[in-house]
């Protein structure tokens, strides 16, 4: 790791992670698309102790991005912010562009990632997957980000860049929507290099069968008060005909602590 990195890692080094994901794109807004990006990521941000506070789905409309940005920004719990889509090579691909405005910044042609997208452009010829082996328009314009990014990831699957940036003490994931291109990028180059300092939460459930999910009511009340560090949830099975309740915290001694009131109190 370089000088460069090694600063990096230690400014944002933070007890507490707190992430949030922004899912941009016309297609998921009206329901064209599922937005699975979302949900593996928000999966792999509480397996590796950077849990989520939300989930946010805005359309590809500029002006709408670069509220949502300052949005993240200003919300004193975030720490980490997720953006994916918006990056590829047509028109409506306006993720950079937009993010570029909300942080004050030029969009200027990151030169590796332009080289990288006309060697890619080259062996696609080669193979006889394209025309011809000169960039066009569209994927030349997939090298243009904002300048002055902390980071900017290979993308071994497509053409777009994944990047990094930083504001406000908080850092800016920027990554492609096509699943398979930011699960390589997450699990290749973000999860080692950048996510390897969170601590995950303790997670515990226990099953009832055929209980009545609102007799729970005056226990978990009592469970919020008893233990605020806790996350206790209810979440009824009608096909299993299961109960399951959910136990989530940051200490596992807690967790099992508020496992053992339950199952002396579970009113089944």
């Amino acid at each position: 790791m370089n000088d460069r990195m090694q600063t990096f890692h230690s400014l944002y080094a933070r007890p507490v992670p707190t992430s949030s994901i922004v899912a941009i794109g016309d297609e998921l807004v009206g329901g064209f698309t599922l937005d699975t990006n979302s949900h593996w990521m928000a999966e792999r941000l509480r397996l590796l102790g950077y849990p989520l506070k939300r989930v946010t789905q805005i359309r590809d409309k500029p002006h709408e991005i670069v509220d949502q940005v300052h949005l993240e920004l200003e919300d004193p719990d975030v720490t980490d912010v997720f953006m994916t889509g918006g990056l590829g090579p047509t028109p409506d691909d306006r993720t950079f562009a937009a993010l570029a405005e909300a942080l004050g910044k030029e969009l200027v042609v990151w030169e590796e990632t332009r080289a990288r997208i006309e060697r890619r452009v080259q062996r696609m010829h080669a193979m006889g997957l394209l025309e011809s082996p000169v960039p066009t328009e569209g994927n030349a314009r997939m090298a243009r980000i904002p300048d002055g990014p902390a980071h900017v990831f290979r993308n071994r699957r497509g053409m777009a860049p994944g990047a990094i940036y930083e504001a406000k003490g908080k850092r800016l994931f920027v990554l492609p929507g096509v699943p398979m291109e930011m699960k390589g990028i997450f699990t290749e180059e973000i999860e080692p290099e950048f996510l390897n300092g969170g601590s995950a939460a303790t997670v515990r459930e226990l099953r009832f069968m055929f209980a009545v999910e609102a007799r729970f009511y005056p226990l978990m009340r009592e469970l919020e008060t008893t233990y605020p560090d806790v996350s206790v949830g209810s979440y009824p099975n009608f096909e299993t005909k299961e109960l399951v309740i959910r136990v989530l915290g940051a200490d596992p001694k807690r967790v099992e602590s508020a496992l053992d009131e339950i199952r002396r109190n579970a009113p089944v």
